[in-house]
């Protein structure tokens, strides 16, 4: 019988509650929140979703094997991202609800989520098993997120 508390990664047998395998799992869940808010929204939205799932793949796989997937273009293309949405968007000068219908509360949700696969990168960061580039990512990743629930809200 196989240890039902053990689990296969990219780098091999691991345990389910190794860092590692946390910081993928909060990552998979930050996924899912952003694909429910991608189901539920128009076209432009869709396409900007999809390609952070895209990126979020690579960044598994790096969280995974301990090998580089996530590429400069992934942080320039978030970066683009970033700027278009603040030249749309006006910030709040306060604290504002976010949740005002289906997508923007699915985006604020995978917003949380992503701060906290953020935490657990960093602590992989800490003990030399990630790159700070991925944490950066996972950074710019919730700022976007709120630019985009403020969007659609």
């Amino acid at each position: 019988m196989e240890d039902p508390s053990m689990t296969s990664t990219l780098q091999g047998v691991m345990p389910k509650d190794s860092d590692v395998v946390e910081c993928v799992g909060t990552l998979d869940e930050a996924n899912a929140f952003i694909g429910l808010a991608r189901v539920s929204s128009g076209e432009e939205l869709k396409s900007l979703l999809q390609k952070i799932q895209d990126t979020l793949f690579r960044i598994g796989a790096e969280i995974s094997s301990g090998k580089p997937y996530m590429t400069e273009d992934d942080y320039s293309s978030i970066l683009k991202m970033i700027r278009r949405l603040e030249s749309e968007v006006d910030l709040p000068k306060s604290f504002v609800i976010l949740e005002t219908n289906r997508i923007s509360a699915s985006l604020s949700v995978a917003r949380a989520v992503v701060r906290r696969t953020e935490r657990r990168a960093v602590r992989l960061y800490r003990r030399g098993k990630l790159r700070i580039e991925v944490v950066e990512w996972l950074n710019k990743l919730s700022y976007l997120l709120y630019l985009m629930a403020l969007k659609t809200r």
